[in-house]
């Protein structure tokens, strides 16, 4: 019985000797920057006002939503609106430019767009400027989604 649980100790002791703990494993994953990090977070937050945005001007010419995808979203420009470097202001501009897309991720456009966040603001985000910038052409398996009208746009 004695040899038999000197086996076990045995046994776990080189187990837990050889395999690295979660800890150290975790220490050797590449560390994230925080830039980006909180630059995700802010466009997941951001992200059903731009889709809703995208919405708004697709409705008319195509018969489905495009889907925005956060890894399709460029920051252009992030800054306070009011406040300075002493002053830590609440109210941000945010500007960006937005790659939307259909089926398996087909593009269809490129939109700029500027949303003001701020305690001031109801539901805290607001679009304050939505410009189109380029249309891509659908390929003949999606022309079906095209409005009637839409296509000389």
């Amino acid at each position: 019985m004695k040899s038999q649980l000197r086996s076990v100790v045995l046994l776990l002791s080189i187990f837990f000797s050889t395999h690295p703990s979660a800890a150290a494993a975790e220490d050797l994953q590449p560390k994230e920057s925080k830039l980006l990090l909180y630059q995700d977070m802010m466009l997941e937050l951001l992200l059903p006002e731009i889709q809703n945005a995208v919405n708004d001007y697709y409705q008319n010419l195509l018969t489905a939503n495009p889907l925005v995808y956060p890894y399709e979203i460029e920051i252009l420009q992030a800054k306070r609106v009011n406040g300075g470097p002493g002053d830590r202001g609440f109210h941000f501009s945010v500007t960006l430019e937005v790659s939307p897309v259909v089926g398996p991720h087909i593009g269809v456009g490129k939109d700029r767009m500027t949303i003001e966040i701020s305690p001031l603001f109801p539901d805290k985000v607001k679009l304050v400027a939505f410009r189109h910038l380029q249309t891509y052409e659908l390929p003949p398996s999606y022309q079906h989604m095209l409005k009637v009208g839409a296509e000389s746009r």
